[in-house]
């Protein structure tokens, strides 16, 4: 098209005049820079876009992950209307209590001092930290000294340089000596040690490498933590679920492992893989040592490559319980020196007593695998470059604390304990108080940062959630959220046998605020039966 001529923007100006003067609306076409209604813009963008829901990736858009779905969406525009208009709001309480994840720090569990400050003293430039003449007044002499080792691993380029991408390699030394001493001696490797952005990035290495083709298998339990769903759904493959005993404590038996297995069979999946997370999320079982190590030779007898999720193996509460590693329980199995058995396992500075999500920082050690398979995950991680460095140092820094009788280790012991402490309290207050609601059961949780209660749910709302397109504990965790602000993540999102209905809530905000949370939960239950029994 030719620009417009002087002419022509005349003959416009007076178009649009006239019109003014008459209310008359002129045709869009007298007017050369007249702009289509909006609709008719949008209709045309949307035509143009190459990427849309129906041309993207199906198994994104299809991927759930429940932890941060619909319920937790709710609560944050939630709060985001509190904040912006405090007192006039609408709500009938002033903040939300998060529950819906474990991430302590964001619901007041303070950080251990030590890591920080050595953490601190490894990010300042040497001349205003471990060589500052007042270092020594400000920071105890163990964090100076371990701050300085850190930076003679990190080869002098601080730690805005990237690193080897599995990791410092001091760093992988430190896990490797840490395993080792857990597992009473059984040997680690530390080039089969990864350091990755929390274990959340380790699996899905693992999982990459596993799934291969749309027929491929991965056993998980159910409930599981929703990372696994997702990360299957998302690479193609299919979950395999095999029933935890709520009745039982949320155990395993090997009869429901090989149901599982058969059935997985019977429809042409060929399983390859099995995820046991233990202690356990949701679920907060710890197993048994029996139960651990008849997993280990349910995966060696069938071949299965086993994915230890083992984030809350310092979350143990019950002093009848101890965490019992898969890597140990296949050693005394005999099944390492053998090579009868894959396995890969996870931890992470985000759980335990650390807390430090943010940071990012986890590890994988594999255990019995193909050479060259190890070299293929390597070039997975490699093309990530690497982890980051904060999250690298807070797993040094978490496996191997303070020297003992340094000036540092006695505190440092010391805020650990009341943070267990008071773990321990918290999940206590609010599995009892839970089990007083009439219509709830739970568990208890004997180790991890959850509980997974049962409720009974009225005819009214089952029916209520079949209308509305959504499940009935999802119905009644938005229910919660709006009537008392608590935001919890529906059963539905973890998997729960047929029939069964309920949540997850971490335990992790403060004992006053958790005390408070369980009277709402029993006077909003109340009100849910009889608004859906009517």
């Amino acid at each position: 098209m030719s620009p417009p001529t002087n002419s022509s923007r005349q003959l416009c100006r007076r178009a649009l005049v006239l019109g003014a003067m008459t209310a008359i609306s002129f045709p869009s076409f007298l007017c050369i820079h007249a702009k289509p209604p909006a609709a008719t813009v949008a209709a045309r963008s949307a035509a143009r876009k190459r990427l849309t829901e129906a041309t993207m990736s199906q198994n994104l858009r299809t991927m759930e992950y429940a932890v941060r779905g619909a319920v937790v969406i709710a609560a944050d525009k939630i709060s985001e209307e509190i904040s912006a208009n405090p007192g006039e709001h609408g709500h009938p309480f002033e903040k939300i209590v998060y529950t819906n994840i474990g991430n302590p720090h964001s619901v007041g569990q303070k950080p251990l001092t030590w890591p920080r400050q050595v953490m601190a003293l490894v990010d300042l430039p040497a001349e205003s930290g471990v060589d500052h003449p007042s270092a020594r007044k400000l920071f105890p002499q163990d964090a100076i000294r371990r701050a300085r080792e850190i930076k003679k691993a990190l080869g002098g380029h601080g730690t805005g340089a990237y690193s080897h991408s599995k990791g410092v390699a001091a760093f992988r030394k430190d896990v490797a000596k840490f395993i080792e001493e857990r597992d009473g001696g059984v040997p680690s490797d530390p080039e089969m040690i990864f350091l990755t952005n929390g274990a959340s990035a380790a699996i899905g290495y693992l999982l990459t490498a596993l799934i291969s083709n749309s027929n491929v298998g991965v056993m998980a339990p159910i409930p599981q933590y929703p990372i696994y769903s997702a990360s299957v759904k998302l690479l193609g493959g299919n979950l395999v679920g095999y029933n935890l005993d709520e009745s039982n404590s949320w155990e395993a038996s090997v009869e429901e492992l090989e149901r599982s297995l058969a059935d997985a069979k019977k429809k042409g999946i060929k399983v390859n893989s099995f995820v046991l997370i233990n202690p356990g999320n949701p679920t907060g079982q710890v197993l048994s040592k029996k139960a651990v190590q008849d997993i280990c030779k349910f995966c060696a007898k069938h071949n299965l490559v086993l994915l230890a999720d083992e984030v809350y193996q310092v979350n143990v509460y019950n002093e009848e319980d101890s965490f019992y590693s898969c890597k140990r329980a296949a050693h005394d199995c005999g099944l390492l020196e053998d090579g009868s058995l894959e396995m890969a396992s996870f931890h992470s500075v985000s759980k335990g007593l650390y807390g430090e999500c943010g940071r990012r920082g986890g590890y994988m050690e594999l255990v019995g695998f193909d050479s060259a398979v190890v070299d293929q995950i390597y070039k997975l991680a490699s093309s990530n470059l690497c982890s980051c460095l904060p999250g690298q140092i807070m797993v040094s820094l978490m496996v191997r604390g303070p020297e003992v009788g340094s000036d540092a280790y006695t505190s440092h012991e010391v805020e650990k304990a009341k943070i267990f402490e008071s773990l321990r309290r918290r999940s206590t207050i609010v599995q009892e108080g839970l089990n007083d609601i009439p219509g709830f059961s739970c568990t208890k949780a004997a180790g991890a940062m959850y509980l997974f209660p049962s409720v009974e749910m009225p005819a009214g709302a089952v029916s209520e959630a079949k209308k509305q397109g959504v499940s009935p504990d999802t119905l009644y965790a938005v229910s919660l959220l709006k009537a008392t602000g608590i935001c919890v993540v529906p059963g539905s999102g973890f998997g729960q046998e047929k029939g069964r209905y309920g949540f997850r809530t971490t335990f992790l905000p403060s004992e006053e605020e958790m005390n408070g949370a369980v009277k709402r939960f029993g006077t909003h239950y109340k009100d849910f039966v009889k608004e859906y029994s009517q």
